[in-house]
């Protein structure tokens, strides 16, 4: 079974998302800011990574730079509601894997978990 590891300061999205995998047979948990996503990354170790950008204490985009300092390999899907072109490529410039703008399509999101499981597969490989 994959991990999840959901980050988002909007508590209805962390349940929203939590429900939505979990009733796919995915583990997920949760964190509400960019520190404490590294702390439960650290502590579980989840496949794949969907992070909110704009969030208190840590933004996604700090989490992201700190994270991939030391865990390259993990694919990370941003998510926000800021989908201005200089937020994507910023993301992109932090080593994001994917994209996806708020308000999230629950099946799109799936596909690119399920896209980044193939690509986190392939790495792995390597």
């Amino acid at each position: 079974m994959e991990k999840i590891l959901v980050v988002d300061d909007e508590k209805d999205v962390l349940v929203l998302l939590k429900d939505f995998f979990q009733a796919r047979s995915y583990e997920v948990v949760t964190a509400s800011n960019g520190k404490d996503a590294l702390k439960t990354f650290d502590a579980e170790s989840p496949d794949i990574i969907l992070c909110d950008i704009k969030m208190p204490v840590m933004d996604g985009f700090e989490f992201l730079k700190e994270l991939r300092t030391t865990r390259k390999w993990t694919p990370v899907i941003m998510i926000s509601a800021l989908n201005e072109h200089l937020n994507v490529m910023k993301a992109y410039e932090f080593e994001a894997d994917y994209y996806i703008s708020k308000p999230l399509n629950l099946e799109t999101t799936l596909r690119a978990v399920q896209i980044m499981s193939s690509l986190k597969a392939l790495r792995v490989k390597k």
